[in-house]
């Protein structure tokens, strides 16, 4: 299973370079792939990224075995065949991109069937198993409601709550419940306050649900899931803040790579929450709209993907490597993996999202491109070093 989990992620780091290539092109007017980078970006990487981990995660963390490892290995090719079918149709072969999205959706409802069951067989108890159940029940709706744009095009108008399902009841709400417990423990500490969590979820779950109808229907109700939205997020990052910052018997002298990369995603998860509800009560600008979607998109999902990824990635191959060069495996999983580059990564991403950002709110174009590029140097960067982690694990 640890192979296919590292095939899995393989494929997500190559959906993140293709993303990120395209995402270039549109900056000098090749619209075109647009579609493709937005789910290349999205379903490709991110989503990919949640069912591998998932996969890894939710057996370590109930004390069972995955529910059902063939529907995991189907849920691999359907995904990988779905995403490439749909990208590469979407939205000139609707046809074709109908089908991608069909294959998509099993691959979604598998994952999910695959995780809920999973949970449900477990052999104690834990405030993320919510988080996890609920996320990929989000996920699975979000796919369905794609799957229905794609063959009845008239349904488009509902784009808003597919997306917010799937950012807000999908990606926030696992990137919560993951991080509130690796976030502390890769700094060698307890979460703050484990009852918190549950109001973090629950308010997530009425936001998502609230936004997605609310956008579409009521600015009134879009408005009061926002605000809900924010002070869960405060609650969630006042929490996570806490616990790094509570004392501890560990001995360590600075920042490891995962929590620079998550406290980082912590400051733009706020920045964006707070310019999202300047977008509901306001109206600035399409260069604003796009700006808060890259902060969001860039500064916070991804970031906080990266930061995963360093530690599982690495983790995941040392395994394998234990197992098979047994004595001449690394020591640790983090000499896997250059601590130097990894800094770099994160200084270039940073400023390459804030400089996009800018860029595009105050229609800069150059300010855009530079930020473009500082960005896509970083994220290729660790693209290709993690893809050499799990080649040298024998997993590709």
């Amino acid at each position: 299973m640890i192979t296919l989990i590292l095939r899995f992620l393989a494929a997500a780091l190559v959906y993140f370079s293709l993303s990120i290539f395209l995402g270039i092109a549109e900056i000098f007017n090749f619209y075109l792939f647009a579609p493709a980078h937005v789910h290349f970006a999205f379903v490709g990487f991110v989503c990919g990224v949640i069912i591998a981990t998932m996969y890894q995660q939710v057996p370590t963390l109930t004390g069972a075995e995955l529910h059902n490892n063939r529907a995991a290995r189907a849920s691999f090719w359907l995904f990988n065949a779905g995403i490439v079918l749909f990208s590469v149709s979407y939205p000139k072969f609707r046809f074709l991109a109908s089908a991608g999205a069909l294959l998509l959706l099993v691959a979604f409802y598998l994952f999910t069937y695959n995780v809920i069951a999973t949970i449900s067989s477990r052999k104690g108890e834990s405030y993320v198993f919510k988080f996890y159940s609920a996320s990929s029940i989000f996920l699975s709706i979000a796919a369905t409601l794609g799957f229905l744009f794609t063959v009845n095009p008239s349904l488009i108008s509902y784009r808003p709550a597919h997306v917010h399902l799937a950012l807000v009841g999908g990606v926030v709400l696992i990137i919560a419940g993951a991080m509130s417990w690796m976030l502390p423990m890769v700094v060698v500490k307890e979460i703050y306050n484990k009852r918190w969590m549950d109001y973090v979820f629950y308010a997530i779950v009425v936001a998502s649900l609230g936004l997605a109808f609310g956008l579409a229907l009521s600015k009134t109700i879009a408005l009061l899931s926002g605000v809900a939205l924010l002070a869960a997020v405060l609650l969630f990052i006042y929490d996570m803040v806490k616990s790094y910052t509570a004392p501890t018997k560990a001995a360590f002298k600075s920042t490891p790579v995962e929590a620079r990369f998550f406290l980082a995603a912590l400051a733009y998860l706020a920045l964006t929450m707070l310019l999202g509800l300047a977008l509901v009560l306001s109206h600035p600008g399409r260069g604003f709209v796009i700006a808060h979607a890259h902060l969001a998109a860039l500064g916070f999902v991804v970031q906080t993907v990266i930061g995963g990824l360093y530690h599982v990635i690495p983790t995941l191959a040392w395994t394998k490597l234990i197992a098979r060069e047994k004595e001449r495996a690394p020591a640790s999983f983090k000499e896997l993996f250059s601590a130097k580059r990894s800094r770099w990564v994160f200084i270039a991403f940073n400023v390459g999202t804030l400089l996009l950002a800018s860029g595009f709110a105050f229609a800069i174009k150059g300010v855009t491109l530079f930020g473009a590029l500082l960005v896509a140097f970083a994220c290729i960067a660790f693209a290709a070093e993690m893809l050499g982690v799990i080649r040298r694990a024998g997993a590709i």
